[in-house]
Order: C-alpha cells, then sequence, then structure tokens
C-alpha cells in the first residue's frame, strides 16, 4: 500500500466516521425535539444532511441509531450514580443508587415511556434489559452491589434489572403517587427486607 493509498483511506475513515455522527447527532436532536415516535429515518437522514440511503450504510434502522444514541447517555447516568454512591457503605449504597436512579427516570418519564413503555419499541426494551443486567454484573462481580444473598449472580442481575424495569415504567406511567425516594426505599424494604439505613 502506497502512503496516498494509505492517505486516500484514512481520509475516507474519516468521512465515514464523521457521516456516522451526523447521524447520531441528527437521531439525539430529534429524539429530544419531536421525540421517539414521531421520528422517522428520513427525518433523521435530512436532518444529518445524508441522503436516505446513507443512513442504511451506517444502521439497519431506526432503532439501532436511537440505540447507540441511549447507551451513551445511560453511560453517563452509570458515571453520575457512581459518583454519589461508590463512597457509601453497603446498603446506602444500593439505596442511594436507586433513589438516583428514579430521580433521573422523574426528569424524562414521557421519552422513557415512549421508548420503552407498552407503545415503545420492543427491540430497545430488549437492549436497555440486556445493557442493565451487564451493568448489574458488572457491578456486583466488582463488589460494589451486594445482594447479601448466597445466590447466584447472573440470577440476581436478572431479577433486579426486571423488577426495577417493571417498577420504573409502572412509576412513569404516574399511577403510584410515589416520589422518588418512596420507590428506592420501597424497592430497598422488598429487596433487603429492612428498613433503609
Amino acid at each position: 500500500m502506497s502512503v496516498l493509498d494509505s492517505v486516500s483511506q484514512n481520509r475516507a475513515e474519516r468521512r465515514k466516521q464523521q457521516t456516522h455522527e451526523a447521524i447520531l447527532d441528527a437521531t439525539r436532536v430529534l429524539l429530544w425535539e419531536v421525540g421517539y415516535p414521531h421520528m422517522s429515518i428520513r427525518m433523521i437522514a435530512e436532518h444529518a444532511d445524508v441522503g436516505y440511503g446513507t443512513f442504511y450504510l451506517h444502521f439497519a434502522d431506526k432503532d439501532d441509531a436511537v440505540w447507540e444514541v441511549l447507551e451513551v447517555w445511560m453511560r453517563v447516568l452509570m458515571t453520575d450514580v457512581e459518583t454519589h454512591v461508590l463512597s457509601l457503605p453497603f446498603m446506602q449504597r444500593e439505596y442511594v443508587s436507586w433513589v438516583r436512579t428514579f430521580e433521573q427516570l422523574d426528569t424524562t418519564r414521557e421519552s422513557f415511556l415512549a421508548i420503552f413503555g407498552k407503545q415503545g419499541s420492543r427491540k430497545l426494551l430488549e437492549k436497555y434489559q440486556d445493557f442493565m443486567v451487564q451493568t448489574h454484573l458488572m457491578y456486583m462481580r466488582k463488589g460494589v452491589y451486594q445482594s447479601g444473598l448466597d445466590l447466584p449472580t447472573e440470577f440476581l442481575a436478572q431479577f433486579i434489572t426486571g423488577a426495577m424495569i417493571r417498577l420504573m415504567t409502572w412509576w412513569a406511567e404516574g399511577k403510584t403517587g410515589y416520589t422518588a425516594h418512596d420507590m428506592a426505599r420501597l424497592l430497598f424494604e422488598a429487596v433487603y427486607r429492612r428498613p433503609v439505613p
């Protein structure tokens, strides 16, 4: 491979990456401005100033682009939660992480339901569940979160993910009258069978 071929290849890779980022930026903007149910691939492509077919060179469908945006956002939220809980002792750490989770959800209820609720995307819900399971597994294996139970870690990660997502959906629907702190407290008491420390 000549130097010119290498430069040309690097330029092509940079353009490909720039196009990918433009599509993600457009997805991010439209997700918050018009909402998941109202955005389309055509809208994303137009906002990114790329051809409709170009979108499909980077993503299989709208949900793939949306997921990439959501995954970045969820990693930022994870970092936020970590900064608030890592120095706390066992049990208090778990409780505070659930408070932060429900507080974050409180600011995004409508979007959460549009994406993961009854009228949302099954594909995105499955990706979110898998992400949450992997996150819980990672934290439990590192000893960041503990259950206090002698049960397999994989079982516990599936259990808490299922419970949390169902509770988050129920709470986001606004049918409970509970605050974020109430939800965290109730979840804590259900899991640990004791009052919040």
